[in-house]
């Protein structure tokens, strides 16, 4: 079993730490442990980003709302050593974007935000490594027009993906209205169709109630 120490090096708030860096955090942070159970909601979105959550150990997964609720939701499942709330601390939008639920048994570790600031200013370490987590997240939402340019339903998934998810996530799902979506990727309803028949032909998708789950990222985004 991981001791604190590294449970808290494995973050990616706190990258490149010394036991001795981390031992001054200990000292100096109030820090808060919730324990989550299967199904339970941890937050909401729409809720006010007060704090920083870190996925110490168990699985989440979050709930991405994409126009109305008509169109589109995706869904992610993430393992632990996750940060939830960080990118979400300042700026024009200080809210989660995604309700989060555990899934099995989940331990989580919370500081607050001020606590944050003060840690950001107290050493360059842990400002070095929120601008990295922050510099990726816009890095990879300015580049998807470039990777995937062309119009259509599979290039639309590919950015959402890229927007929405992380570079770890798992069991990724799409659920949405046909017409909606259809609409929403600019092409009509039987071409919508038949492009999720071509994708789950190849093993790239498995369709499911409502929606589809994609099984093969490696199929779905060569396709």
């Amino acid at each position: 079993m991981a001791t604190m120490y590294e449970t808290i090096m494995n973050l990616p708030l706190f990258k490149g730490l010394s036991h001795e860096q981390v031992s001054s955090f200990l000292e100096k942070t109030h820090l808060k442990f919730s324990k989550y159970s299967d199904r339970e909601k941890i937050v909401s979105a729409g809720e006010r980003v007060e704090e920083v959550k870190c996925v110490i150990s168990g699985q989440i997964r979050l709930c991405h709302i994409i126009g109305d609720k008509d169109l589109l939701r995706l869904t992610e499942l993430r393992r632990n050593h996750e940060v939830i709330g960080a990118d979400r601390l300042f700026g024009m939008d200080t809210t989660y974007g995604a309700d989060i639920c555990a899934v099995g048994n989940v331990s989580t570790m919370e500081f607050s935000k001020d606590q944050y600031q003060n840690l950001l200013n107290a050493g360059s370490i842990y400002l070095l490594n929120y601008l990295n987590s922050l510099s990726y997240g816009a890095q990879i939402r300015f580049n998807i027009f470039n990777d995937y340019p062309q119009g259509g339903f599979a290039a639309t998934c590919r950015r959402i993906i890229h927007t929405y998810c992380s570079r770890n996530s798992e069991e990724i799902s799409f659920f949405f209205n046909p017409k909606s979506f259809a609409g929403f990727c600019n092409i009509d309803t039987n071409s919508f169709k038949k492009e999720i028949i071509n994708l789950e032909s190849i093993g790239a998708i498995k369709q499911i109630p409502g929606g589809f789950t994609i099984v093969s990222e490696e199929k779905f985004f060569e396709a």
